[in-house]
């Protein structure tokens, strides 16, 4: 009785009922793909058709996942739709080999046969207990006064009961369970077909993941450039105009003889080209405005000529890539040159930096005494995680005695 009163059971026959109705929806566009392939050599003709048939089997295949959502609780994930042109050979090629498309074709014909036998089942479930119960009221009435199941005649009250007994005993036991089995082979079928395959999920799942720590790389970008121009326009402009202030005032006093105040003030504004010194070389580790308005090459060559030893630098890069990788390839050239000027005793460096199609390749090289490694917790992995944020690879050949060469590979979107 308990079974009886699960809205679970009378949902799941719902489900199997409306079977039918999905089967011969399913049968009518099928009919429409299969008609459109058949004209594809004539010209074309039947190109429209299966775009058309592809497009409704995808509205089926939908209704279908909200069907399961709704009777039987189960969400089933909605595999990515083709991308289509407005050129009609290449759209119908796209959805004559995507793999959803087929899958919900095999699942659409599979359902033809599994919802006849569907809503027979059904059908004999709840029809035939509740016929076989009820005997008792109407076997007399039937035109020969008897009732036949197979070879038992029911012509008497006793039999009828016993028969009816069996029935109520069937309907409380046999047909949830049919129900239920049938409910199951129907789920498994949907998510064998309907649901995306485990490398459609997986592929998706990379693609998510990509897309989303290209917009972390990016918002950090941004942020790097806004921290940037507040230093830049706000506290450093400040400590400029201090510092001019602390000259003038130096200027005044020293003429009316207060040597010590005199060697105060000039004390505060050393400290305050210091401090201007600091920030600028911060900012210019963040991502300096030159980078922004003229490119790699003016803003790498200004890192050049700032460096303590020899560097050549040779950049092209045309068409300009995205402002994060721009900010990425010339974090890795700075810091790569400091480390060269700290570490690696050499008496000249180069940096070539060149794009290829949609890559952009970074090589900084010295003549150094070499050993450097990929260590972790080192300088050089930390270059290698924030190129491997835009989908890059870093690798280091540094021989002990050199020379030093790091190779960089971006993607330049």
């Amino acid at each position: 009785m308990r079974a009886l009163k699960s809205p679970q059971l009378w949902l799941a026959s719902a489900h199997l009922a409306a079977d039918g109705v999905s089967a011969l929806a399913g049968f009518a566009v099928l009919t429409l793909l299969v008609t459109g392939i058949c004209l594809l050599p004539v010209a074309l003709t039947g190109a429209p058709l299966v775009i058309a048939a592809a497009w409704l089997l995808q509205r089926l295949a939908d209704a279908e996942r909200d069907r399961y959502a709704i009777l039987c609780g189960l969400e089933i994930p909605a595999p990515s739709a083709p991308e289509l042109s407005r050129n009609l050979l290449r759209s119908t090629l796209t959805v004559l080999t995507n793999r959803s498309t087929w899958r919900q074709v095999c699942y659409f014909a599979l359902l033809i046969p599994v919802s006849a036998l569907n809503v027979m089942a059904v059908a004999l479930a709840w029809a035939g207990p509740t016929m076989l119960a009820l005997l008792p009221f109407y076997y007399a009435e039937l035109p020969l006064g008897r009732a036949a199941i197979g070879p038992l005649n029911i012509d008497n009250t006793g039999t009828a009961l016993a028969v009816a007994a069996v029935g109520v005993l069937t309907g409380l036991t046999v047909s949830p369970a049919v129900i239920r089995t049938l409910r199951a082979l129907d789920i498994s079928l949907a998510r064998t077909l309907f649901a995306p395959s485990r490398d459609t999920r997986l592929t998706q799942q990379v693609a998510y993941l990509t897309a989303s720590r290209a917009r972390v790389v990016d918002a950090a970008e941004a942020e790097r450039r806004r921290i940037e121009r507040d230093l830049h326009d706000g506290a450093q402009q400040r400590l400029v105009a201090m510092a001019m202030t602390l000259g003038r005032a130096s200027s005044r006093l020293r003429g009316a003889g207060h040597p010590e105040t005199v060697e105060l003030i000039e004390s505060a504004r050393s400290e305050a080209r210091e401090a201007i010194n600091e920030l600028r070389d911060l900012t210019r580790g963040l991502h300096p405005p030159v980078l922004t308005d003229r490119g790699l090459d003016a803003a790498l060559s200004a890192v050049a000529a700032r460096s303590p030893i020899p560097v050549t630098i040779d950049v092209d890069a045309v068409p300009r890539p995205s402002t994060t990788v721009e900010g990425i390839a010339y974090f890795v050239v700075s810091e790569a040159l400091t480390n060269v000027a700290k570490h690696a005793a050499a008496s000249t460096a180069w940096v070539t930096i060149r794009r290829i199609d949609d890559r952009l390749a970074v090589t900084i090289g010295d003549d150094g005494i070499g050993g450097a490694t990929l260590g972790r917790g080192g300088g050089l992995s930390g270059l290698a995680d924030r190129v491997s944020g835009v989908d890059g690879r870093l690798r280091v050949t540094s021989p002990v005695g050199g020379p030093t060469v790091i190779e960089v590979d971006m993607k330049c979107v």
